[in-house]
Parts: structure tokens; C-alpha cells; sequence
């Protein structure tokens, strides 16, 4: 126990509160589901719930703990072996989907996979999630080209989604309530830890050995995560699929709109790969790709709402002000988030010659700090119960480390580097996690499911929109200013070369040139983050005043008993005058 928790007393009453809440609306949601409730005390034949316990439950744990620690990682490994891969397949104008593609999928797959768990055996449908992954693998390390490389990154991002989005619910069902809080509370330091990893682990491979080995061991990993789930992973015989007919399903999976978000999103892909680019803005094929983004958006919206509760993300439940202004939060804080995560590698390999797994090393005060962040946010709301400030002071924070990265130039030293990822991880890390706990704690039992599905997409969609966009600010900034100082280098030779080789291709007038020109496209980036910092340092003036339930509750107990006692003392005295 900390010293912050013997100076309060009060802290673990305010946890039981906020475990007692949180109890009555899985309970809730669950019943009207059809699924059982964490706590209960016997199935429908009034027999008591067999969970797994003794070596079988930590055999368990184990393979969620390691299917959960290879699909983290996978999520931020690529950011240092992308100036690899661009170098390798002469694609520097392909940074956005290489960053992108596994956000994309996270997206859209998100509430799918959540439909699935909840009508078919969660134990096949948690196997064929991790199969996915792996199989995204084997497409991912041998890719002979940009393409398929891409294609395999869009298949892990299916897997990574559902063993993500189903470790937590696995857990639930396998597990004793008793000794859930604690499994949780190990899973989410397994997912952190992976944060941490992710960087230095594909920097470590991209140097040492090769770029595709951050696709190549994950199948020799895999294989007794599979092993494990098939010889262990039984689920408890009160768990039982959601009774519903084959129609229904299909109903609610909602394929239409999924088809429709895909392909809007890979046309806005291609409308920033293209744009400014490799052609013009005003080419035909940039502005039609444009146009059928905004038709496809726009159907998706349409389909969305005719759909209702069968719809992928279920609008009506975004109408409260608190809902939508913290959906819109939580993507902006991973604007941030994800700009700083793949282009700090990028400024590190580029502009200062370092090696993927030295600039993976120089992010650790990013992703450490982002992840001290969330930890202290956790604490201070199961202390208190507050959040909008820490939303405040989030993105005050974010914004001023997002300054302090627009300010690095091309001769900036480690001070300067290193200062800006402490203030800017631990700033988003601050209120990361806040518009999940609003929508956990806030959210009508029958609509939690379908809440948490949106929060999951909502970041999944942010990385894919916002790291996408960023490369065609990169790149446009970038050959603007090479136009501007050096028009004799040509500008797809440049494209060509891959972010990682270019100071092996130029040299002397032309090495600083390009330099310089890789700069002010970086600079440019950490501008775009700054500014999303900023908005979510205003959203919080508009996000209504909330506090997690059972808070105030307590504060008015107290201070009634607080009142009691120092009557007491007044009532005796009161009793000796009168006698």
C-alpha cells in the first residue's frame, strides 16, 4: 500500500464503490443479453458456477497474457521499422498505410467481433481471433511487395482486435469474481508493458536482423497460445451464446455498413497517398476518390441511422451531450497520441542517422510516461471520482509537449528531444482512459455493449484517419520546401529512397537539403498533433460536469455521521445543564 492510500481512509471504500457500481451494470447488461452475470451465484439449473482455479487458471492467464502482449506490441512495432520497410520497397508515400492498415481493421472490426462473442462460443471465436493474427503474420514477413505487405497488416489488425476486445470478457468468464479485479488490473500492466515494447522490440529486429522478423516470430509464439486455449481454455457451462436465428445474426452484424466504412476509409487512404503526392490535387482520379469517400461517409451515416439497434454504432446512444463530446475526446487525444508514436522514429532515423532500435530506445520517455500517465489517472479517479480536470489538465499538458516537438530541428540535442515526450506522454496518458471509464460507468446496462464497441472503434478509427492524414502533410510539406531549396533533386527519387537510406543516396549539398526538407515535413506533423492537443484542452469546457457514481453518495454519508458525532458531545452537555 502506497502512503497516499494509509493517509486515506476512504480510498478503499471509494474503490468498492466504483466495483459495486460497476458490478450492477455488467449485471444489468448481461441479464437483458441473455448472458450471465459476473456474479452469479448459480446458472438457469440452479447449480453454482464452475470457474477455473489452481494451475488450470493460471495456464489460462497465461495464453491471454501472451496473446495479449504479441497483439500490443503489434500495434506500435512498425513505427521503427517503417523507415525500413521504406527503404526496402522504395515506398515512402505508402508510410500512411503501412501505419494505418492495423488501425483500420482495429476500427471497423471492433463492434463485429463484439456480435460474434456474443452469439457463438467465445472460446472459438478468442481461437479463430488469434489464428487470424498469425495468419496476417505469415502474410506480413514474406510480403514481396507494398501490397501484400499491407493486405497482412489488415489481416492482423482483425485479430488484434478480437483478442484485444476479448481478453477482458474471457477473463470475466473464467475467472471467479473474487479474483477478477486482480487478473484485470495484471492484464492491463501486460498491455502497457506491450506499449513500451512495441518500438524497441521493432527497432531491435530492424537492426539486428531484418524489418520482417516483426512478423516472422509471431508464429512461433502463436502456436502455444493455440495449444494452450485448446487443451485449457474450457469455458464455464453457465456461459452460454446468446440464443438468436441465423437472420438475426447477419442482422445484427450489420455486413453493410462494415462493407461501407472500408471502403470509405481506403479511399480516403488513397486520396492522401495521391494528393500532392504522386498526383496533383486537382487529378481526376484524387478528386474522384475524394467524392466517393464523402458519398460512402455519408451512406454509412444513413445506413447507421435506419438501422437503429442493429446498427454497427447505434447513433441514438450517442445523442447525450457527455457521450458524443467524449467520443469526440477520446479521438483526438490519440491524434496526438499516434502522430508522436510513429513520426518521433522518423525524425530519430532520418534527421539524426540513428539505427531502428536506438530510436526505438529514444521513445521509451514517450511510451513510459504515457503509460505512468494512465496509471496516476486510474488512481486519482478511484480516489475522487473526478474527471473532467484531468481531461483539462491532459490536454493543457499534451499541448505544451506538442510545442515543444515543433520547436526540434535538425540539430536538436537529447534535452531537447526527451523534455517534450516526458510532458507529452504523460499528458495523453492523463486522459486517455477517460472516455472509456465515462462510457463504462455512464452508459445504460442495455447499451454498455454497444458503448464500449464505439470507444474501441473511435480509437481504432483515429489511428487510421489521423496517421494517414499525417503522411500527406509529411510529404507535401516535405517536397514543397525540397522545391523550394533544391529543385535540381528530383522529388519521386527522394519518395523513392525510404526514410532510413536517404543519407546513404545523397550527399554533402544535397544530404542537407533533404534533411532540411524531411524536417519541415516532421515539423509540420507535431504541428497537426499540437493541435488536436489543444482541442482536447478546450472540450472539457463543454463536456458536462460529472462524477463517477457513488462518490457524492459517500461525501454525504460521511459528512452526516462527521455531524452525528460532534452532536454527541453537545447533547450530553446539554443533558448535565438541564439536570
Amino acid at each position: 500500500m502506497s502512503a497516499n492510500d494509509s493517509a486515506s481512509p476512504d480510498a478503499p471504500e471509494k474503490a468498492e464503490v466504483l466495483s459495486q457500481h460497476q458490478a450492477e451494470v455488467n449485471s444489468g447488461v448481461l441479464e437483458k443479453s441473455g448472458e450471465p452475470t459476473p456474479d452469479d451465484g448459480e446458472d438457469k439449473d440452479g447449480e453454482a458456477p464452475e470457474y477455473a482455479t489452481g494451475v488450470r487458471l493460471i495456464l489460462i492467464m497465461c495464453s491471454i497474457f501472451l496473446a495479449t502482449l504479441v497483439a500490443a506490441i503489434d500495434l506500435g512495432i512498425v513505427a521503427t521499422a517503417i523507415p525500413g520497410i521504406t527503404s526496402d520497397f522504395h515506398k515512402l508515400d505508402d508510410i500512411g498505410w503501412y501505419g494505418g492498415t492495423i488501425f483500420i481493421t482495429v476500427g471497423i472490426t471492433s463492434p463485429l467481433n463484439g456480435k460474434l462473442y456474443k452469439y457463438f462460443s467465445a472460446r472459438y471465436v478468442y481461437l479463430g481471433c488469434v489464428l487470424l493474427y498469425l495468419i496476417g503474420s505469415a502474410i506480413a514477413a514474406p510480403a514481396p511487395n507494398s501490397i501484400a505487405l499491407i493486405v497482412g497488416r489488415a489481416v492482423q489488425g482483425w485479430g488484434v482486435a478480437g483478442v484485444l476486445g476479448g481478453s477482458v470478457l474471457m477473463i470475466t468468464y473464467v475467472a471467479e469474481p473474487k479474483a477478477r479485479p486482480i487478473l484485470i488490473g495484471l492484464w492491463t500492466c501486460v498491455l502497457m508493458v506491450s506499449t513500451i515494447l512495441g518500438p524497441i522490440v521493432g527497432g531491435a529486429f530492424t537492426s539486428g536482423v531484418n524489418w520482417r522478423w516483426c512478423f516472422w516470430i509471431n508464429l512461433p509464439i502463436g502456436c502455444p497460445i493455440i495449444v494452450l486455449i485448446l487443451l485449457f481454455f474450457h469455458i464455464p457451462k453457465h456461459v452460454k451464446p446468446t440464443p438468436a436465428t441465423w437472420k438475426e445474426i447477419v442482422m445484427q452484424l450489420d455486413l453493410g455498413g462494415f462493407v461501407l466504412l472500408l471502403a470509405s476509409l481506403v479511399c480516403f487512404t488513397l486520396a492522401m497517398q495521391w494528393g500532392g503526392q504522386t498526383k496533383a490535387w486537382s487529378d481526376g482520379s484524387v478528386i474522384a476518390v475524394l467524392v466517393v469517400w464523402l458519398v460512402l461517409t455519408i451512406g454509412f451515416v444513413l445506413l447507421e441511422w435506419v438501422l437503429g439497434d442493429y446498427a454497427m454504432i447505434p447513433l441514438r446512444n450517442l445523442k447525450p451531450r457527455l457521450f458524443w463530446t467524449n467520443a469526440l475526446y477520446g479521438w483526438l487525444v490519440n491524434l496526438a497520441d499516434f502522430l508522436a508514436l510513429f513520426y518521433l522514429p522518423i525524425y530519430f532515423q532520418s534527421i539524426h542517422g540513428q539505427s531502428a532500435i536506438t530510436s526505438g530506445v529514444n521513445t521509451i520517455p514517450f511510451v513510459a510516461l504515457f503509460a505512468l500517465g494512465s496509471l496516476v489517472s486510474g488512481y486519482l479517479v478511484s480516489k475522487n471520482g473526478y474527471l473532467q480536470p484531468l481531461q483539462l489538465i491532459s490536454g493543457l499538458l499534451a499541448t505544451v509537449g506538442g510545442a515543444l516537438l515543433y520547436i526540434l530541428d535538425v540539430d536538436s540535442g537529447k534535452a531537447k528531444y526527451i523534455g517534450p515526450q516526458i510532458i507529452l506522454g504523460f499528458g495523453i496518458g492523463l486522459g486517455n482512459q477517460i472516455p472509456m471509464t465515462v462510457y463504462q460507468f455512464f452508459s445504460p446496462p442495455d447499451q454498455l455493449q454497444s458503448n464500449t464497441g464505439v470507444m474501441l472503434m473511435t480509437n481504432g478509427m483515429s489511428g487510421a484517419f489521423f496517421v494517414t492524414a499525417a503522411q500527406n502533410v509529411f510529404a507535401n510539406r516535405m517536397l514543397q520546401r525540397l522545391a523550394q531549396i533544391a529543385p535540381q533533386i528530383s522529388a519521386q527519387k527522394v519518395l523513392a529512397t525510404g526514410a532510413s537510406d536517404f543519407q546513404s543516396v545523397f550527399h554533402g549539398a544535397d544530404l542537407l537539403a533533404v534533411r532540411q526538407a524531411y524536417m519541415t515535413g516532421i515539423k509540420d506533423v507535431f504541428a497537426f498533433a499540437m493541435a488536436g492537443a489543444a482541442l482536447t484542452a478546450v472540450l472539457p469546457l463543454i463536456i458536462p460536469r460529472k462524477r463517477l457514481p457513488g462518490f457524492d453518495k459517500k461525501e454525504a454519508d460521511k459528512e452526516s455521521n462527521d455531524s452525528s458525532e460532534s452532536n454527541k458531545p453537545n447533547e450530553s452537555n446539554d443533558t448535565k445543564s438541564s439536570s
